[in-house]
């Protein structure tokens, strides 16, 4: 009964107390008798008392002449649980029913009246969240592959028209090598090695159903070091292919903080004569480049090289050509 009191003290004052709501003694003893676990006030003191011995942080305060006691939460201050919530809320990645599940958890980390602060949010985002539940079981299994050093299968699906799932290759299962779990442009990717096309692959985890571990070890290309992984991640627009170019670009005032936001505070700006400003910024060639670049196209253009200015002109002819067919 005693090792019961104590836990069930533990719980009352880490869920129902913090420094602004301690409990007062009677109404501790009235918490205690709803669950049928009887107790005095000479008894509630030592057991109090008990619980500081065991460095509980439980702090006794007063309430007119009488005792109060709450339990101080040390392990995150109201802001870092709200930071954490709000991450979670704006992750497309995260399905509705896991991210409210999540909130939960985390909200309850501090105590009962912060809960209720933290559960309703006034931020609302913008943000359409997956709907594919397996997105956990296949980041459980990768991850476990990468203890074990061991392959993985999977089915691969994209989807029609209407929202339906169709799996690629004929329903037939993916064997890989898996060398790192990449969050990208709100989406979580697999980075891996693919023995039967020697080569390395990104697969989109929420488009993946099925994974499975294999007894089969990994290969040896699949063992990247932490530094070619670094360098890897850091290119710009990595999850698309297409070729890497040092690319010179012109822009206006207002896209200095665009480019910063875009390749890093160690991109080096320099303003140019004509009151615009330069940057040389590392890329990968692809249609998620073009697809940035042409955001901003009375602030924004390419000097060099020559190459990537006539892919430049290129692409704006078929957007004009698209554009007329469409008519």
């Amino acid at each position: 009964m005693a090792k019961n009191k104590l836990l069930l003290l533990i719980e009352i004052l880490k869920h129902n107390t913090d420094k602004y709501h301690p409990i007062t003694t009677n109404a501790l003893i009235e918490e205690l008798s709803m669950h049928k676990v009887p107790c005095e006030r000479r008894t509630l003191a030592k057991d109090i008392s008990q619980l500081i011995d065991m460095n509980y942080p439980i702090r006794i305060v007063k309430i007119g002449h009488s005792n109060a006691f709450y339990m101080e939460h040390i392990s995150f201050s109201i802001s870092e649980l709200k930071i954490i919530i709000d991450a979670i809320q704006a992750s497309a990645v995260i399905p509705e029913e896991t991210t409210n599940s999540l909130i939960e958890k985390i909200a309850d980390l501090g105590g009962h009246y912060c809960a209720e602060l933290l559960q309703n949010n006034r931020i609302r985002f913008n943000i359409r969240k997956q709907t594919n539940n397996c997105v956990w079981d296949s980041i459980a299994v990768i991850e476990e592959s990468f203890k074990s050093q061991t392959q993985i299968s999977f089915l691969y699906f994209k989807h029609d028209e209407y929202g339906n799932r169709v799996y690629q290759r004929n329903k037939k299962r993916y064997i890989v090598d898996p060398i790192a779990l990449i969050y990208e442009n709100n989406n979580y990717y697999l980075r891996c090695y693919n023995q039967e096309r020697k080569d390395f692959r990104n697969y989109r985890i929420d488009r993946m159903d099925e994974t499975r571990l294999l007894d089969s070890i990994i290969c040896d290309e699949a063992l990247v070091s932490p530094k070619e992984l670094e360098t890897y991640t850091a290119k710009t627009f990595k999850m698309f292919g297409g070729d890497e170019t040092d690319v010179v670009l012109e822009f206006t005032e207002e896209l200095i903080d665009v480019i910063f936001d875009q390749f890093g505070f160690e991109t080096k700006i320099e303003p140019s004569d004509n009151g615009t400003f330069l940057a040389t910024v590392k890329v990968q060639i692809s249609r998620t480049f073009w697809g940035w670049y042409f955001q901003f196209p009375d602030q924004m253009r390419i000097i060099s090289p020559n190459s990537v200015v006539d892919q430049c002109r290129e692409w704006a002819g078929k957007i004009l050509h698209n554009a007329s067919e469409l008519r």
